[in-house]
């Protein structure tokens, strides 16, 4: 099989991977799949779309009888590795510039502050009155992570939130 086969079949199962993957993972509560990282940034879908084509080149060489499915296989394998890798990368970069992952919407038991940090020593940011809705983050101990904008913007204490 020629090079230029090879490159073909491997972009072609890679799209398929990229359409298939997503698909099946959409009927879940939280973003999976080849594209669907919860991380701001690109590199997930560069990783994937490297990691395929690589996959689908590794795979045909590998495979003496059947290139084709070598081919397939390497680039769905590729796709999912780089994938992963991506995302745990726009995960790690995320942290660093202070973005957030928001585990979904919550609201104040009772009118609570808004602290800088997650303990009573942090200085005082904001509040929440009764009821009010907002997008939790992270849980450190006993802490929730306010998120605005994809920002951690305070934390409150977990004992005054529900549905988180």
């Amino acid at each position: 099989m020629s090079f230029t086969r090879s490159l073909t079949l491997g972009l072609s199962a890679l799209a398929m991977s990229v359409v298939a993957v997503p698909t099946l993972a959409s009927a879940q509560d939280r973003p999976v799949g080849v594209l669907q990282c919860e991380a701001p940034g690109n590199q997930q879908e560069r990783n994937a779309a490297i990691g395929g084509a690589i996959g689908a080149l590794v795979g045909s060489q590998i495979s003496d009888n059947e290139r084709t499915l070598g081919a397939v296989a390497g680039a769905a394998i590729g796709a999912g590795a780089g994938s992963y890798i991506g995302c745990e990368q726009q995960r790690r970069e995320a942290e660093r510039n202070g973005y957030a992952q928001s585990y979904g919407n919550a609201y104040a038991t009772a009118n609570v502050n808004v602290r800088s940090g997650p303990g009573t020593e942090y200085g005082r940011v904001g509040s929440l009155s009764s009821g009010q809705a907002f997008q939790a983050g992270e849980r450190l101990g006993d802490w929730v992570g306010v998120v605005e904008n994809g920002r951690i913007v305070g934390y409150v204490h977990g004992g005054y939130v529900r549905g988180y």
